[in-house]
C-alpha cells in the first residue's frame, strides 16, 4: 500500500494562551538602581614590612574588601557598584604601568573601570593588629575626594572585619549608620509599631521614625475607628530613607481581619490554605505536561515529514497521513508508521492529562483564593460556645472536562 504523509504544526490554542502567559510571568523582573554614580572598589593591596606576606593577612584584606563592595552593592550610601570593577589594586597597577598610586594614573584605572568613583586602598600587618588606609577618588575630576587613615583592626574577627568594613565605607561616603522611614496612612491619627513596639505616631496620615538600624522589620498601625493594620515587612538600610504605604480598613480599633473565630473561641487557619499548594503543583504539572504534548506534536509532524522523503514508494498527493491511520490493522501501514504514531499517541495521552491535571488547577484555584479572600475580607466575631459559630453557606460547584484530540477544556459552574 502506498501512503503519503504530510502534517503542519499547529498548536492548540489552550496550549498557546498557557504558554503565553507563562513567558509574560518569565518576562517580569524588578529594576536595578538608577540615578546614583558608579563607583569600583579594587582589593585592598597587603603590605608587610618583612616582606613575609601570610595567609592570613591576605584573607583579612579580602575579607574587608568584600564588607566594602556589599555596601554598594545593597545600594547603601550614594553610589551603586560599577559592573564588572572587582578588580585587584596591585593586578590594575601592573596592567597599567603604575609603579605608585598617583592621582593621574589611579584616574586612568577609573576610567577604564568605567566608574566615576574608584575606593582603593592597602592593609598592613602591624604586631598590634593590622593597619588600613583606604582612599576615595573622584575619576572625573582626579581629585582625592577623602581618606580613612589609619583605620586599625585588632585580629580577625568576622565581626570586627564587618564592623570595620562598614566604618570605612560610611566615613568616605558620608552614608549614616542609620536609616529612616516614612509611613504614609489612611487615618490620620494613630500609633506606628516597629516589631510591636510603639516607635511614633501618624500626624495627617505621615509618621516619620529616624534613627533606625539596618534591617528587617515587622510595621503595624494602630488607629482609633480602624481594625489593626496587618504587618507588613519593611527593609531598613542605613543612610537610606525607605518610605512604606500602609492601608487600614475602618472597623473597631484591635479587631483583627480576617481568622475565622472556632467553637471555642480560639482562631484556626483558613481551611483554603490546603489549597494553594495544589493549585501551585497542579499548575506546574499542566504547563510540564502542556509542554511535552506541544513537543511531541511537533515531532510526530517532522517525523512524518522524514519518513516521506525517504520512502522510495511512489507518492499520493490525495493520500495524507492522519491520526486515524495509527490504529490501522495492515502490518505494511503499521511499520511504516511507527515513528508518527508513535509520537502521535505521545501527544494525545499527555494532553488528556494536561486537560485532567488543568481541572484540578481550576477547581483549587477557587477553593485556594476566591474562597479564601472572601472569607478573610468579613471578620466573624466570637461567640460563646453554647450558641455555636455563624454557620457558612457552602459554595457548590461543578466541572465538566471538554476533550478532543487537538485540544482540551473545561466548563465549570458555581452555586453561590
Amino acid at each position: 500500500m502506498t501512503r503519503a504523509l504530510s502534517s503542519s504544526w499547529r498548536l492548540p490554542s489552550w496550549v498557546s494562551t498557557l504558554l503565553s502567559a507563562l513567558i509574560l510571568i518569565a518576562l517580569a523582573s524588578s529594576t536595578a538602581l538608577a540615578g546614583k554614580p558608579t563607583v569600583a572598589i579594587l582589593g585592598l593591596e597587603v603590605v608587610d614590612a618583612s616582606g613575609n606576606i601570610d595567609q592570613t593577612t591576605t584573607a583579612v584584606a579580602h575579607d574587608l574588601t568584600e564588607g566594602l563592595r556589599s555596601r554598594a552593592k545593597a545600594g547603601a550610601g550614594p553610589y551603586q557598584l560599577a559592573t564588572g570593577s572587582d578588580k585587584e589594586l596591585i593586578d590594575e597597577k601592573l596592567i597599567n604601568n603604575c609603579d605608585t598610586e598617583a592621582i593621574a594614573c589611579m584616574s586612568e584605572i577609573g576610567k577604564n573601570l568605567g566608574a566615576d568613583y574608584l575606593i582603593y586602598g592597602r592593609l598592613e600587618k602591624r604586631p598590634d593588629g593590622y593597619a588600613v588606609t583606604i582612599n576615595l577618588l573622584n575619576v572625573g575630576k582626579k581629585k582625592l575626594e577623602k581618606a580613612k587613615s589609619p583605620l586599625m583592626i585588632a585580629q580577625r574577627d568576622t565581626a570586627a572585619v564587618a564592623a570595620a568594613s562598614r566604618k570605612a565605607y560610611n566615613d568616605l561616603t558620608g552614608t549614616s549608620e542609620l536609616g529612616t522611614l516614612v509611613v504614609q496612612a489612611n487615618a490620620q491619627r494613630g500609633t506606628v509599631l516597629l516589631d510591636e513596639e510603639p516607635k511614633g505616631n501618624l500626624n495627617s496620615g505621615t509618621a516619620t521614625l529616624t534613627g533606625l538600624k539596618e534591617g528587617r522589620y515587622r510595621l503595624a498601625i494602630e488607629a482609633d475607628g480602624y481594625a489593626r493594620s496587618p504587618d507588613v515587612v519593611v527593609t531598613i538600610r542605613s543612610g537610606e530613607t525607605t518610605t512604606q504605604p500602609v492601608t487600614l480598613v475602618e472597623g473597631a480599633k484591635g479587631a483583627e481581619p480576617g481568622p475565622t473565630i472556632s467553637r471555642t473561641g480560639t482562631t484556626s487557619q483558613s481551611e483554603s490554605n490546603i489549597w494553594k499548594p495544589v493549585f501551585v503543583v497542579s499548575l506546574a504539572a499542566t504547563a510540564g505536561l502542556a509542554g511535552y504534548s506541544a513537543f511531541a506534536f511537533y515531532k510526530q509532524g517532522t517525523s512524518a515529514d522524514e519518513l516521506n522523503m525517504a520512502s522510495n514508494k511512489p507518492v499520493g498527493t490525495s493520500d495524507k497521513f492522519g491520526p486515524s491511520d495509527c490504529n490501522s490493522a495492515d502490518a505494511d501501514v503499521t511499520a511504516f508508521l511507527k515513528e508518527p504514531c508513535k509520537w502521535h499517541k505521545q501527544h494525545k495521552y499527555t494532553a488528556y492529562a494536561a486537560v485532567g491535571v488543568g481541572v484540578v488547577v481550576v477547581g483549587s484555584g477557587i477553593l485556594a483564593f476566591m474562597r479564601g479572600s472572601s472569607e478573610r475580607s468579613a471578620p466573624v466575631a466570637a461567640v460563646p460556645p453554647s450558641t455555636g459559630h455563624r454557620a457558612r453557606k457552602k459554595r457548590q460547584f461543578s466541572v465538566t472536562p471538554v476533550v478532543s484530540v487537538d485540544g482540551g477544556g473545561a466548563t465549570f459552574q458555581i452555586d453561590w
